[in-house]
């Protein structure tokens, strides 16, 4: 036999035994690792939006209305929003408050120590799309931001609303209101 026919062997086989143990070590990494499922949805678009925080004290005196209407980009599934309320009013120590609508098309809001007030979430649709309007009312027992001497609850005076994109975890919407 050939010298020279022995030494071409030895060189492939460790090629192909080189080969192996770096696909074994990343086919074991991706399983162990678990890089395929920490892949995220990427959010939505959501161009821009407005926020309106009214109070209406010729009303029955305590209805104080959030509005966030969708003005432009991708439109998103209702069951895939999570709104977050915080009351804020600086020096007392009943502050920060804050609560969750989740569920939609029909939140769950059934708290009645809930700064939202139960029973008042207007939505009524499967998509938040441009020119469409998310509306709720805030319980004035929990956090009142009416200017008058007949506050019922304690004082507040700064509102923000987080509108969440849940696949994601991306914030989509941020509004703070200080009437």
């Amino acid at each position: 036999m050939n010298q020279q026919d022995r030494a071409v062997t030895p060189a492939i086989s460790t090629i192909l035994m080189v080969a192996i143990v770096v696909i074994l070590a990343a086919a074991v990494s991706v399983f162990f690792l678990g890089v395929v499922e920490d892949v995220n949805e990427p959010a939505p678009n959501v161009a821009d939006t407005t926020g309106e925080f009214v109070i209406d004290e010729e009303d029955a005196g305590d209805n104080q209305i959030v509005r966030i209407t969708h003005l432009g980009g991708d439109s998103v599934a209702m069951e895939e929003i999570e709104i977050i309320v915080r009351a804020d009013a600086s020096g007392d120590d009943d502050f920060p408050k804050e609560a969750r609508l989740i569920n939609f098309p029909n939140p769950d809001e059934d708290d009645p120590d809930n700064i939202i007030d139960s029973g008042e979430s207007s939505v009524g649709f499967e998509k938040w799309a441009a020119s469409r309007t998310i509306e709720f009312r805030i319980n004035t027992g929990d956090a009142d931001f009416r200017v008058d001497d007949n506050n019922t609850g304690p004082e507040a005076d700064t509102l923000e609303v987080i509108i969440v994109h849940t696949p994601s975890d991306a914030i989509i919407s941020k509004n703070t209101f200080t009437p």
